[in-house]
């Protein structure tokens, strides 16, 4: 009897799964043998692109390089000139920038006149004055000679004098602006430092030396009777160590 025969065809249900699986296997092997490129860097954009700047931008770029400078060259150099200025180290001797420098070259010049009419030998017309001034916590009385001048002028020699014999503190700064007269009254026109000065001295020295400058007043210039102190050109506030405000007059002196 003949040996029966294997059948080796696959069944109708396998004949699917086998195509699915060949099916898979190839997907499998194309996936592994598919290498997909990796993405390169974008390079940042070039902006110049090797081209030159505008000639009218290079201009405006130099022009503006060049302001900056001059700009802060003429601001550094204007600083230092006024800080040397205030320093007096480049303040040229007769250049009067205030006040007070008016002040000084006015009394300067009075001083070479004197000092040129004194050189020359020609007469020299003088006045005597009488001081009052502070000593020893009190009014002291001197004579002083002075060259013959208006009465402006002698009473500002009379008021820097009176400031000087008195001890004043810094009283070398502190000279008579300017002088008027209206009448009976005298107006004295002070510098700044001298209301500082008052309040350094106190109160029983600075009346002393109000009363000794308003006595002088009184009786080397007459019709003066009566003073009346300005600070700066300015009337003073009231208050303070002394009140320079108000009018200051004395009584005459009996017999007088």
């Amino acid at each position: 009897m003949p040996p029966a025969r294997r059948n080796d065809s696959p069944s109708p249900r396998q004949v699917p799964n086998r195509r699915r699986q060949a099916q898979q296997a190839m997907a499998q092997a194309q996936r592994r043998t598919v290498q997909h490129p990796r993405p390169r860097p974008t390079p940042p954009p070039d902006y110049d692109e090797g081209k030159p700047t505008p000639l009218l931008l290079r201009i405006l770029m130099i022009l503006g390089v060049i302001l900056l400078c001059f700009v802060l060259g003429y601001l550094g150099t204007s600083w230092v000139v006024d800080f040397l200025n205030r320093k007096l180290l480049l303040k040229p001797e007769n250049r009067i920038e205030n006040q007070e420098d008016l002040s000084r070259f006015e009394e300067s010049e009075r001083e070479r006149t004197a000092r040129d009419a004194l050189a020359s030998g020609a007469e020299v017309q003088q006045v005597s004055l009488n001081l009052y001034h502070v000593k020893d916590d009190a009014i002291a009385e001197a004579r002083r000679n002075f060259l013959a001048r208006t009465h402006e002028d002698n009473m500002r020699d009379a008021v820097n004098e009176i400031l000087d014999m008195s001890g004043v503190p810094n009283a070398d700064k502190i000279k008579l602006l300017h002088v008027f007269r209206n009448g009976e009254t005298a107006f004295l026109d002070m510098p700044g430092q001298f209301a500082s000065a008052l309040n350094t001295m106190g109160q029983q020295k600075s009346l002393l030396l109000i009363t000794g400058i308003v006595r002088t007043m009184q009786e080397n210039f007459p019709p003066v009777s009566q003073v009346r102190f300005l600070i700066d050109s300015k009337t003073p506030a009231s208050g303070g160590t002394v009140n320079l405000a108000s009018v200051w007059k004395l009584p005459k002196k009996a017999g007088s």
